[in-house]
């Protein structure tokens, strides 16, 4: 189960040859390239502590997957960062320690989290490493768009992921720019009874070379390669590769033609053997407005399902105290009927003690089983400071992939928190809240968890 966390911060968290080759390349660059003199100081550390009693009510889970009870809650979370004008380094370390009081249980750790970033640069190159590891339950980790793997998974057990990201940009304010990332990503399950949670390791390598050949006209050659190779019941390994152009043009100083041309292949072996290869095709138009952007899109994708037509049209908006954008369309798959799609973004502040946050993301997809799927996330958050000394928030959040393969397994995941933080004697805040979660998969029982807790949490940092 998540660790509840009143403002928790959020951490960031074809062939193999072929990507040593381009990685190797990318880790060598020289450190001497980007080496620049540094300003002092920019260094923080922060420490945050806590301790909560959470009463638990359950439905739905058993045995070694079931929490239910009152239960003891340390969290802990500690992060050092170091700032200067051509180098960032962070690193961040969360986990809760529990122990069930009403079963006597063990103490276990829970929603363990790490991650480490760095980034160097200069006028013309930026090089980038970054890395985490996450170790939660199935249910939760949904939720997280961190994960190179987007697929909406749930289930019970738990999941530990670890991904490496470097990344090489060369020739930032020169007509020719280069820009080059290479991801490792290798997702575990444990303690869980679902046999269609297999592990998998990931690798993903991806460049991009652009070229600005007049002040109103920018090409650009791509290409990415993508493994994933699954062990267990039903596994299925994944190759896919993707090379194309593609072009920027500034109609007028208010309007801009983008598009872009590629050849992809992608082949799957599991239980069947699939693969495709064709053209994919994306053309796109944006207009400014005087408080925002008007844009429309379409593109078809070649699938394993067939090709995949898009269409949508947009509009953004800055408004007097906040941002507001959105899009509406529809795609449609070979064989499938037309799907509905969906995307909204606004970020507002009510008043001078109050935000409001709303994210609506919908997309057309794959899944392990090459079933065709329409993913769905919503996010939305609200906080207020009610006196100098409290504040409330509220959150909502949504994952949902429905499948249009006949006989396929829908899947809902849904969290809803409500907390309040006083600020007791010595920056000390009294913390208490609310939280409910359920989780709903076609011809399974439904999983429900209700939190109660209570606790206090203080905020300690540190700048030399």
């Amino acid at each position: 189960m998540a660790v509840e966390n009143i403002g928790a911060k959020k951490y960031a968290l074809q062939k193999t040859n072929l990507i040593g080759l381009l990685t190797g390349s990318l880790l060598s660059c020289p450190a001497a390239l980007l080496a620049q003199e540094t300003d002092a100081g920019g260094v923080i550390a922060t420490l945050e502590v806590g301790q909560r009693f959470q009463y638990i009510e359950e439905d739905g889970f058993s045995g070694s997957f079931s929490d239910e009870g009152l239960r003891s809650l340390t969290t802990v979370a500690f992060g050092v960062s170091s700032e200067t004008h051509s180098q960032l380094l962070a690193f961040n370390l969360s986990t809760g320690i529990v122990q069930n009081l009403t079963n006597g249980g063990s103490t276990e750790f829970e929603s363990t989290r790490a991650s480490l970033d760095y980034r160097i640069s200069n006028r013309s190159t930026e090089l980038t490493f970054g890395g985490f590891y996450l170790r939660d339950e199935v249910d939760d980790l949904a939720f997280d768009t961190s994960l190179e793997d987007d697929a909406i998974t749930t289930g019970a057990g738990q999941r530990e992921v670890f991904n490496l990201t470097t990344g090489l940009t060369v020739g930032r304010e020169s007509p020719i720019t280069g820009s080059l990332r290479h991801v490792f990503e290798k997702s575990e399950y444990s303690d869980t009874t679902d046999p269609s949670l297999n592990d998998s390791l990931t690798q993903r390598v991806e460049g991009r070379l652009s070229f600005e050949v007049s002040p109103n006209l920018e090409a650009s050659v791509f290409g990415s390669f993508s493994t994933v190779d699954e062990q267990g019941v039903g596994a299925t390994d994944r190759e896919t590769s993707r090379i194309g152009i593609g072009a920027t043009y500034e109609v007028t100083p208010s309007t801009t033609l983008t598009g872009e041309i590629a050849y992809s292949t992608e082949d799957s072996r599991g239980t069947v053997v699939d693969e495709t290869d064709g053209l994919n095709y994306a053309f796109s138009l944006a207009h400014a407005r005087p408080n925002g952007q008007v844009s429309l899109r379409f593109s078809e994708d070649d699938t394993l399902n067939g090709k995949r037509h898009q269409l949508t049209a947009g509009r953004s908006y800055q408004l007097r105290r906040g941002e507001f954008s959105f899009s509406l369309g529809a795609t449609k798959t070979d064989g499938f009927s037309p799907q509905p799609i969906a995307n909204v973004q606004l970020d507002y502040q009510i008043d001078r003690n109050s935000t409001f946050e709303v994210s609506l993301q919908q997309s057309g997809g794959i899944d392990g089983g090459n079933n065709e799927v329409i993913n769905t996330r919503l996010d939305m958050s609200y906080a207020r400071e009610l006196t100098s000394l409290s504040q409330i928030s509220a959150g909502l959040a949504l994952v949902e992939e429905n499948v249009l393969n006949a006989g396929g397994i829908d899947r809902r995941s849904v969290r809803f928190n409500v907390s309040h933080a006083y600020q007791l004697a010595r920056e000390w805040d009294l913390v208490s809240g609310f939280s409910h979660s359920s989780v709903r998969e076609d011809a399974q029982p439904t999983r429900k968890r209700n939190t109660v807790f209570l606790g206090i949490q203080k905020n300690f940092s540190y700048r030399p």
